[in-house]
C-alpha cells in the first residue's frame, strides 16, 4: 500500500494527525523487548511487531534499516482497544506487501480487513442497515442470496490459521467463491453463496425435503468438524438465514453475536449455536432483572432444589428428548424406574410435575433463569 495513502488511512481511523520521529533500531528493539515482558498491558499483536504502547503514546513502525527507524506517534489516550489492533493490521499487511507477499492475496486480506472494520464501525453507531459503500471491490457479491456464518474462537497456545489458510480451507468446504471477513482476532464473518450450500433435488418428493432449518443445520456441523481442530481452545459457531445483504450487514453480524453469545449463557457445553433454537431463551434474557426474581420468588418455593446437579442434568435431558421418558432414561444410562423416581421427587420438592404440559413450561423457565439470575 502507497505510504502517504496508509498514513492517511490510519489518520482517519484515530481522528488525529500523527507526528513524526526517528530513533535508533536498536532503542526501537529495546522498547519491543520491554513491550513483550509487558503481557496482557503492552504484549504486541499477531500481526507483527508495529505498534507499540509505552509511556503514554502509541508509537507505529513506519521505515526501519540497520540503524534507524522512523516511527510515528500520537497519544495512547485518543485509542481505542479497537483502533489498536486495527493499526497492528494495517502496518501488518503493509510490511506484508514490502516484502513480496502475492499482491493478489494481500489485496484480498487488505480488503476482508477494511470491509470488517466497517462493520464494527456500522456497529459502534448503532448504523444496522447500512448499505455497502461502492469502494468496496465486494460489493457486487453482495446482491445475490447469501448464507452469513459468524465463528467465535478462543485460541490456546498457538493461533489458528490465517487469512489466506482459512478462505481455503472454507473453499475446499463449500466449493466455490465466498467473502471471508475477519472482524476481531478472535470472530470470522463468512458470506457463502446459497448455490454452494443448496442440497435440493428437483426430482425429490416434497415430504421428504430438507428444511432450510435442517440444511443449515447439517452445514454448521460439517464446518464446524472442519474449522475446530485449526484452533486449541474453545470455538462457536452460528448461521443466519439466506438473504441479500447489501442492505443490513451490521444487522446481520449483531444478530450472530447475539445467538452466540445467548448459545453460551443458556447451553455452556455446546459450540454450535442456531437462532431457531433460542426464542426462549432469548425472551428470557430481555426480562429486567427484578422482574425474574419476582418470579422466581412466586413460583419457586425451594430454589435450592434446582441448584442440585442431578436434578438439573435430569431436567435438562429431559427437556432436551421432547419430555420422553424412555428416550431419557437411554440417554441417562438409567432405568426407566429410577427417572420417574427422580421425577416424582422432583414433584415432592416443588410441586411441580413436568409430566405435565403447565408444570413442565415453569420449570424449563426456571432452568433458564437460574442461568442468568445465579
Amino acid at each position: 500500500m502507497e505510504k502517504q495513502l496508509l498514513r492517511e488511512q490510519i489518520e482517519r481511523i484515530i481522528q488525529e494527525k500523527l507526528e513524526t520521529t526517528t530513533i535508533p533500531t536498536d532503542t526501537w528493539k529495546q522498547w519491543l523487548a520491554e513491550a513483550n515482558e509487558q503481557e496482557g498491558e503492552n504484549l504486541i499483536s499477531r500481526q507483527g511487531s508495529h505498534v507499540i504502547l509505552r509511556e503514554g503514546r502509541c508509537y507505529l513502525l513506519w521505515r526501519q534499516n540497520a540503524s534507524q527507524a522512523t516511527v510515528l506517534f500520537c497519544n495512547e489516550s485518543d485509542l481505542s482497544e479497537r483502533d489498536i489492533e486495527w493499526l497492528r493490521m494495517l502496518l501488518w499487511m503493509d510490511s506484508q506487501t514490502v516484502k513480496g507477499v502475492s499482491q493478489s492475496v494481500t489485496g484480498d486480506e487488505y480488503q476482508a480487513a477494511l470491509f470488517g472494520q466497517w462493520i464494527l464501525e456500522r456497529l459502534q453507531a448503532s448504523d444496522m442497515q447500512a448499505e455497502v459503500p461502492d469502494s468496496f471491490s465486494w460489493k457486487n457479491k453482495l446482491f445475490s442470496t447469501v448464507i452469513p456464518f459468524l465463528l467465535v474462537t478462543e485460541q490456546s497456545h498457538r493461533e489458528g490459521p490465517s487469512y489466506t489458510q482459512l478462505y481455503k480451507l472454507l473453499k475446499s468446504y463449500f466449493g466455490g467463491d465466498l467473502v471471508v471477513v475477519p472482524l476481531t482476532d478472535k470472530e470470522w464473518f463468512f458470506l457463502v453463496p446459497e448455490h454452494l450450500t443448496s442440497n435440493a433435488d428437483a426430482d425429490e418428493e416434497e415430504d421428504n425435503k430438507e428444511t432450510i432449518e435442517e440444511y443449515l443445520t447439517s452445514y454448521c456441523h460439517g464446518l464446524f468438524e472442519l474449522l475446530a481442530p485449526q484452533w486449541i481452545g474453545e470455538s462457536h459457531l452460528s448461521v443466519a438465514y439466506p438473504t441479500a445483504p447489501i442492505h443490513g450487514i451490521p444487522a446481520i453480524v449483531s444478530r450472530l453475536r447475539e445467538t452466540i453469545y445467548l448459545g453460551r449463557t443458556f447451553h455452556i457445553p455446546e459450540s454450535i449455536h442456531l437462532p431457531w433454537e433460542l426464542h426462549l431463551e432469548h425472551l428470557v434474557y430481555s426480562i429486567p432483572d427484578e422482574v425474574r426474581k419476582q418470579f422466581m420468588q412466586r413460583v419457586v418455593t425451594k430454589n435450592d432444589n434446582f441448584t442440585d446437579v442431578e436434578t438439573m442434568t435430569t431436567l435438562q435431558t429431559f427437556f432436551q428428548y421432547n419430555c420422553s421418558v424412555s428416550e431419557t432414561a437411554k440417554r441417562l444410562y438409567i432405568h426407566r424406574n429410577t427417572l420417574l423416581y427422580r421425577l416424582d421427587k422432583i414433584k415432592q420438592e416443588t410441586g411441580l410435575d413436568v409430566r405435565t404440559f403447565s408444570d413442565a413450561v415453569l420449570v424449563k423457565l426456571i432452568l433458564l433463569l437460574y442461568k442468568v439470575t445465579k
